[in-house]
């Protein structure tokens, strides 16, 4: 087990709690239910502990990627500078949302807390769909072959 595969298998549960939690929350916010406003706050918190390793290990991935033939480096500092700017900010609403739980009548605080994690969802999503133009894989010698039997064109006889 390497980085990488840490990565790709924890980056899913900041991404999914941040963005579902930003929408229920705000949602319990237009119809006035304050179940769903605390559900969006508990998603926070989750998303912020669980974006702490899926972080450290993306970073400590991001070396052994760029040294591939097949990623261009740009797109590994762009999605790591993203990524940064999301972490911060989930980590942030993570942190209000902790304390927001703690006060639970002051319904001004729940509520930044949720307008933070909207923008912590939204930051989130765009590392998210910047990490998605990584091409991941051991196999570098193959990358190039894969691409050629897609555009060849075939006979319509099987080759074996």
């Amino acid at each position: 087990m390497n980085w990488e595969y840490i990565h790709l298998i924890s980056h899913p549960f900041p991404i999914v709690l941040t963005i579902v939690g930003a929408g229920v929350g705000l949602v319990g916010w237009a119809t006035g239910r304050e179940s769903l406003e605390r559900y969006g706050l508990v998603s926070f918190l989750i998303a912020a502990i669980m974006a702490i390793p899926s972080y450290i290990s993306g970073i400590t991935a991001a070396d052994v990627v760029v040294d591939r033939t097949f990623v261009r480096p740009g797109i590994v500092q762009e999605h790591r500078t993203w990524a940064t700017w999301a972490s911060i900010v989930l980590v942030t609403s993570g942190i209000f949302a902790v304390f927001s739980m703690t006060q639970p009548e002051d319904g001004r605080l729940r509520r930044f807390v949720l307008l933070l994690g909207l923008g912590a969802a939204a930051l989130t999503g765009f590392a998210s769909f910047r990490g998605g133009k990584i091409v991941h894989g051991e196999d570098v010698e193959r990358a190039p072959v894969i691409e050629q039997e897609a555009y060849m064109p075939t006979s319509g006889r099987n080759p074996a």
